[in-house]
């Protein structure tokens, strides 16, 4: 499934929102992104704004929600 993402132009962690309240931030904690599938919000503490993008994520929309409302952290972040 296609997922909008950024990438942290400071620690290059790529980052998506599973679901419509899934607050996600990179690994140094500059960028974050919000709103899953129902909007896409984000924002940044860096001199560079991270572009936006789609990535392919393996799993479904079911999936990514479960990951996100049972805490397991599975997917949201891509190495």
């Amino acid at each position: 499934m296609k997922v909008t993402a950024i990438q942290c132009p400071e620690c290059k962690t790529t980052i998506y929102s599973r679901a419509h309240h899934d607050f996600n931030s990179c690994e140094c904690g500059k960028c974050h992104v919000d709103g899953g599938f129902e909007y896409f919000k984000m924002g940044w503490g860096t001199s560079e704004k991270p572009q936006s993008f789609q990535v392919e994520v393996d799993a479904t929309k079911e999936q990514l929600y479960v990951d996100w409302n049972s805490g397991k952290n599975k997917f949201g972040v891509v190495k």
